[in-house]
């Protein structure tokens, strides 16, 4: 009976399994084995047939995954339901094609080659999501391994594609084992030492971070503010205030260098009064830096922008930093001149800035990030590039209440820290906030203002990220200096070696076939 479903079963048990390795349910060793039922079934499929066994494991996944845009229902109904399967239809067809190009090229590879060739492919796929279509490389398998911390090293040498291309190529190696006695041992060997070797190796990259040669605290406010308050005109002025009084009381207790607030805290025009003057005084009265999220308006023009400013501690203004990626489904959406009724789900645009900066504070160099751009390595290797030796994420998704978006993105956040070695401040609204040093060891923020404004700091290691999520709270916290990458450029390069390796073996294969395929009709004719 169990063959008779298996081609629909064990699909979905693989995409289901994949996505508990991801937060909320964070079973990320599982990870390790969770594509075995896809591969094994698709070992000997049809090029349609794997085609169809990897899309439907592509849906279930991204749709469990994923199900956090469906939180969109309260502010958009129905159509939040309708945007997000369009969303997890599209991601599913590029596990088609790796599915099909997968059950094309197989027979043609060499039998110990197999596993090698679909974690290629995986690597290729991943990098086509990432990239292709403005981009939504959310769902990477390296994304659920943030807990192992010697594993995470290699994003450092390869990003997040070569954890990807390591897990692939285990549950390849395992699942062809499991399908064909020959060279069954050789397999099982083979996937026991990726395992082995990817933790030593890892393990070896590991290092503590330095605190002491560029010493610098971030105060990281957490205000939680639900997203009705920001649309609401009469709170945007109490906001501010809020949040800066939330800084004040750290000040008093804790030596801060920069305060750091989340994304859209000022919704207004951040040089109206009742957005900047709480802001300058905060900083002229503590003698530290602001650093906040920010709509910026530029009337002329008829643009307004999703934007990040810098206030010194001398009250003056050290620039702002308009966001260039946008978030389709977000800022803006696609397709509307096709699709006129997607505009239902989006109302309306925000514009796009137009270049990434960095901003000088004393001896260090911030590189900001606003949300969705977090899930761009390009974005954080062009900082590191202009001469940053911090990242600072700050983002809102109060959007999303309790759902799995809110550790996930921290956990994306955290491949960015280790694939730049750059020590890296997630100022969140609704939560998770913290910091992360350049190996990926992260610092939640600790501390929590009581009704009297009693302040009071948690003992270490007794706040664990996930209390974190709605609740208002902050942190005076150290940042480290930049660690030493041991492959610059690495994160960079690899998938497209992948890429490069993937199209020249399919090519190669195609070779081989139409060669074949010429001998067949010789022989026929002769």
């Amino acid at each position: 009976m169990y063959r008779k479903y298996a081609h629909i079963a064990f699909p979905i048990a693989s995409g289901v399994l994949l996505a508990c390795c991801f937060p909320t349910f964070h079973w990320y060793p599982l990870a390790w084995a969770a594509l075995i039922p896809l591969f094994l079934l698709g070992a000997n499929a049809s090029p349609a047939g794997g085609a169809a066994r990897f899309f439907l494991a592509g849906w279930a996944f991204h749709s469990f995954l994923l199900q956090w845009l469906i939180a969109n229902i309260f502010w958009v109904g129905g159509w939040a339901i309708i945007g997000q399967q369009l969303l997890c239809i599209a991601l599913a067809l590029f596990w088609a094609l790796l599915g099909g190009l997968w059950a094309w090229a197989r027979g043609r590879a060499p039998q110990w080659a197999g596993a090698l060739l679909l974690a290629l492919l995986w690597a290729t796929m991943e990098w086509g999501q990432a990239t292709l279509f403005t981009g939504f490389g959310w769902s990477a398998l390296g994304y659920s391994q943030g807990p192992d911390l010697p594993l995470l090293q290699w994003a450092a040498v390869g990003g997040v594609s070569l954890i990807s291309f390591l897990l692939v190529l285990v549950n390849g190696n395992i699942a062809l084992a499991l399908a064909e006695r020959r060279h069954r041992l050789a397999r099982l060997a083979a996937a026991a030492l990726v395992v082995s070797a990817a933790h030593t190796g890892g393990w070896l990259l590991l290092d503590a971070p330095d605190y002491a040669s560029r010493p610098f605290t971030a105060g990281v406010v957490q205000p939680n503010f639900p997203q009705e308050m920001k649309w609401d005109w009469e709170y945007s002025g109490e906001m501010v205030r809020k949040t800066a009084r939330m800084s004040a009381i750290l000040a008093k207790h804790e030596s801060v260098d920069c305060f750091f607030w989340p994304e859209a805290l000022l919704m207004r025009h951040f040089e109206a009064p009742e957005m900047m003057e709480p802001v300058v005084a905060l900083a002229t009265e503590t003698g530290a830096a602001v650093f906040t999220g920010a709509v910026r308006n530029d009337p002329p023009a008829g643009k307004s922008y999703n934007s990040s400013v810098l206030v010194r501690p001398d009250g003056s203004l050290a620039g702002y930093y308009d966001k260039v990626r946008l978030a389709p489904f977000g800022e803006y959406m696609p397709f509307t001149s096709i699709f006129p009724f997607l505009r239902q789900i989006v109302p309306m645009d925000v514009d796009a800035g137009e270049e990434h900066r960095v901003f000088n504070l004393d001896d260090r160099r911030m590189g900001p990030m606003i949300c969705f751009e977090a899930l761009f390595r390009p974005v954080s290797e062009t900082l590191r590039r202009q001469g940053a030796d911090m990242l600072v994420v700050a983002t809102n998704l109060a959007w999303f209440g309790t759902s799995n978006a809110i550790p996930q993105e921290l956990e994306i956040a955290r491949l960015r820290a280790v694939e730049m070695r750059l020590p890296l401040v997630h100022s969140a609204n609704t939560g998770i906030s913290g910091v992360f040093d350049p190996w990926g060891r992260f610092t939640p923020v600790n501390a929590f203002i009581g009704p009297q404004e009693q302040y009071y700091k948690a003992p270490p290691g007794h706040v664990q990220p996930p209390m974190l999520q709605m609740r208002r709270c902050l942190g005076a916290l150290p940042v480290a200096a930049p660690g030493a990458r041991p492959v610059p450029g690495g994160p960079t390069f690899f998938p497209w070696i992948a890429t490069a390796v993937a199209g020249l073996w399919l090519v190669l294969v195609w070779g081989r076939r139409a060669a074949s395929g010429e001998k067949v009709r010789e022989s026929s004719q002769r």
